[in-house]
């Protein structure tokens, strides 16, 4: 029987792009295709001409000319600045919505609980459901398939919590969040993914990039490193031998001495350290690195071999 957990949280980045020039305009700024029918959803990048990562997003295109951009980590205002300085004649606009909002992830059993407090239909794989301003999509926790359900009311997040409570739905915290996401390698775009990483360093080339879709900022970038066939780094899921002293990142170093990269974050696990390192690709295979005089760090065995 699967677990059923929910996570509260305020999204950092959710605003509305509107007019009749949305579609065509968005499409040459995200990295994924938004040339979709009404009622889909994509997840994508938005990319600077370098090819590297400002933030990352679910576009949710409420009609041709009506998105909903929500990001986990990517602050509104500058994802709005982002856009707005881009507009030169398009008959288009970025607006946030009066009111805060914000979401709930939801796993297991309690996914359909949760969609029937919040009066929504299960939304389709690539699609999105919605019912008086609430919106409900899948969602990138982690491998096991979880929803989010975006309000756009505070008022309704002391009854939605107070309704999971009495069904008996585990809340957990951010920290166990993003461990869930660090185990199974969906590093988040903003915590662990940074402005100077390319996506295919960090394991999103395949699924918040388009190749087929024309040009678009970033684009010819990304079709220069499919090509290549391979990134020079990758982002990975390390353990820790002990506590480090200092903050981050730190610098890593190889058996031999030689400069591997840096570990750029950890977090506790209970009594186990794990964290995040960005490695030269051309080491990645020596598995065991050293913060000098510091503690051993290790690549996590479920972690090996899953990068592209």
């Amino acid at each position: 029987m699967e677990t059923s957990r929910a996570h509260f949280y305020f999204p950092k980045g959710v605003f509305f792009v509107e007019g009749e020039d949305s579609a065509p305009f968005l499409q040459g700024q995200f990295s994924q295709d938004v040339r979709t029918a009404d009622g889909f959803r994509a997840y994508g990048l938005w990319l600077n001409r370098k090819g590297k990562i400002l933030a990352d997003s679910f576009m949710l295109r409420i009609s041709e000319s009506r998105f909903l951009v929500v990001s986990y980590f990517g602050e509104t205002e500058v994802l709005r600045d982002n856009l707005e300085n881009r507009i030169i004649m398009d008959e288009v606009e970025t607006r946030s919505a009066e009111s805060g909002w914000f979401g709930v992830s939801v796993w297991g059993e309690a996914i359909d609980r949760v969609l029937e407090q919040a009066k929504l239909e299960r939304p389709s794989g690539d699609g999105f459901s919605s019912c008086d301003g609430v919106y409900a999509f899948w969602g990138r926790r982690g491998e096991e398939t979880n929803l989010e359900i975006l309000f756009g009311n505070e008022a309704d997040r002391k009854s939605m919590e107070s309704s999971l409570s009495e069904i008996g739905i585990q809340l957990i915290s951010a920290e166990s969040v993003r461990i869930l996401a660090l185990r199974e390698k969906r590093f988040q775009v903003g915590l662990d993914v940074q402005d100077s990483d390319l996506p295919q360093e960090v394991g999103l080339a395949d699924v918040a990039v388009s190749y087929t879709k024309g040009c678009y900022i970033g684009q010819e970038v990304m079709a220069r490193l499919k090509s290549m066939g391979r990134s020079r780094r990758t982002l990975e899921c390390v353990s820790v031998s002990k506590n480090l002293e200092g903050n981050g990142p730190w610098e890593l170093r190889g058996t031999d001495g030689s400069r591997a990269g840096e570990l750029r974050s950890v977090v506790c696990d209970g009594a186990e350290i794990i964290g995040v390192a960005m490695l030269k690709r051309s080491l990645s295979e020596e598995k065991t690195f050293e913060v000098a005089g510091q503690s051993a760090v290790a690549i996590c065995q479920a972690m090996q071999g899953t990068v592209d």
